[in-house]
């Protein structure tokens, strides 16, 4: 059993810089953790993710705002470490209650069966940048099946935990503008807090 927490540590311990610059850093510092560990849905499979968005709001100051987040204002905190699906996918969240909304979005990742030895392993990212008349290769629909739906109620239910890699391996990340997010009034370029694991495919 994996009793690393590299990632719960992470998320709990997250102190938001005051700058979307320095937000920016410590997104790509938790990107990296989360490109070294995966889920584990009921012990039958796995999902890595390799392509995520980051979202936060000042809840407090008003300092950083994110007009385009689905979980602000008046509705309940969710604690660290929970999954909520919406429109554009899963979002794990790391919230701080009275102080802030953050989470990421997942927008690409891959599955691996550790059951099923023939059952294919497949990747499910949303396209680098959408060009006229593109279509979009990643289904939010598909990560919540693959989250959700492929668990009885009955007996053991469904179960999905966070694990840790046994080995932490740096890997190369590319940063860019999210999908679908619009610039912020005020701001000179777009946040750029969507990262993607460019060794996904090495791994």
């Amino acid at each position: 059993m994996n009793h690393l927490k590299r990632l719960q540590n992470a998320l709990e311990r997250f102190a938001p810089a005051n700058t979307v610059s320095g937000l920016t850093k410590q997104f790509e510092d938790i990107a990296q953790i989360v490109f070294n560990g995966r889920y584990v849905v009921n012990g039958e499979y796995e999902i890595y993710p390799i392509d995520i968005e980051f979202y936060f709001h000042d809840e407090e100051n008003k300092s950083i705002i994110e007009p385009q987040m689905y979980h602000v204002g008046d509705v309940p905190y969710f604690p660290v470490g929970a999954i909520c699906p919406n429109r554009s996918g899963v979002d794990m969240t790391f919230e701080r209650e009275g102080k802030y909304r953050a989470s990421f979005l997942i927008r690409g990742y891959t599955y691996k069966s550790l059951v099923n030895n023939n059952e294919k392993t497949f990747t499910n990212k949303a396209s680098q940048k959408l060009k006229e008349g593109e279509i979009d290769k990643f289904k939010p629909q598909y990560l919540w099946e693959d989250l959700f739906g492929n668990a009885s109620i009955f007996e053991k239910g469904l179960s999905i935990v966070w694990m840790d890699n046994e080995d932490f391996n740096k890997v190369r990340i590319m940063s860019s503008a999210r999908i679908n997010v619009k610039k912020i009034k005020g701001e000179a370029t777009d946040r750029m807090w969507r990262f993607t694991n460019l060794d996904a495919d090495q791994q």
